[in-house]
């Protein structure tokens, strides 16, 4: 087949004439710099709120996450303190009560036995040897024609002589029971030279003989005179012996 002249002139390429390539070349830097300045334009914002997430940042206090809730301010010291003092003075007052209970002198006739005129029973007195002095109770009223060595606080029995087996003295047994009796100090266990130098203790018979009312109560002889409110039993002890320990 022949060809013209312009088919001949035409190049075998598939290139776009100059002037279309230069055309298209000018569109496609037009959009790339479209693109650039649309990512400029959307990093713009997320450059301008990150300085404002940094200050937000330096303003909150170091430790706390966001969103965290404040902490609750410390109590103040004075709280804990009058806390301390009451519970201290709680426990003072309580060994207070305890020493007053335990160190209390025992009371007769509330706790101990419901004798009866003519009984006799078993008894464990606790003794020191000084207490055949010290002991003493005053009152103006004889029992069984036994008395007390004094008449009142200051006046001594001026009614008969002053025989142990008449003579009335307090004591108190192991088991915290008190009551007066006379004659403990004429028997053979008790005799001088023979008494413990520490507290010992006796087992005697008391016979019960009555009731005295609310004697005085001594026990030393350089003590004071305790005024008893109750009455006391009265009566002998006999056939006493040592309580070996």
């Amino acid at each position: 087949m022949a060809t013209s002249s312009e088919d001949r002139d035409r190049p075998d390429t598939d290139e776009a004439p100059p002037g279309e390539a230069d055309a298209q070349d000018t569109r496609n830097e037009d959009d790339g710099e479209d693109r650039a300045a649309a990512g400029a334009d959307a990093a713009a914002p997320a450059r301008a709120s990150r300085p404002a997430k940094q200050a937000g940042a330096a303003r909150r206090p170091a430790g706390k996450k966001p969103g965290a809730r404040p902490r609750a301010a410390a109590q103040p010291q004075g709280g804990s303190l009058g806390k301390s003092m009451i519970l201290f003075l709680i426990i003072i007052g309580g060994l207070a009560a305890a020493f007053a209970y335990f160190g209390r002198e025992p009371a007769a006739g509330t706790a101990g036995p419901k004798w009866k005129t003519g009984d006799k029973s078993q008894v464990e007195v606790t003794l020191v040897s000084t207490d055949i002095k010290d002991l003493a109770c005053w009152s103006a009223e004889e029992v069984n024609g036994r008395h007390c060595a004094f008449e009142s606080p200051t006046k001594g029995w001026s009614k008969g002589d002053a025989d142990d087996k008449k003579l009335l003295r307090p004591y108190t047994t192991t088991d915290r029971v008190q009551f007066l009796a006379s004659g403990l100090w004429s028997e053979p266990a008790l005799t001088d030279g023979k008494l413990p130098s520490a507290r010992f203790a006796v087992k005697c018979t008391y016979t019960v003989e009555g009731r005295m009312k609310r004697p005085g109560i001594r026990w030393s002889s350089e003590g004071a005179w305790l005024d008893r409110t109750d009455d006391w039993y009265t009566g002998l002890l006999s056939d006493c012996k040592l309580i070996t320990p």
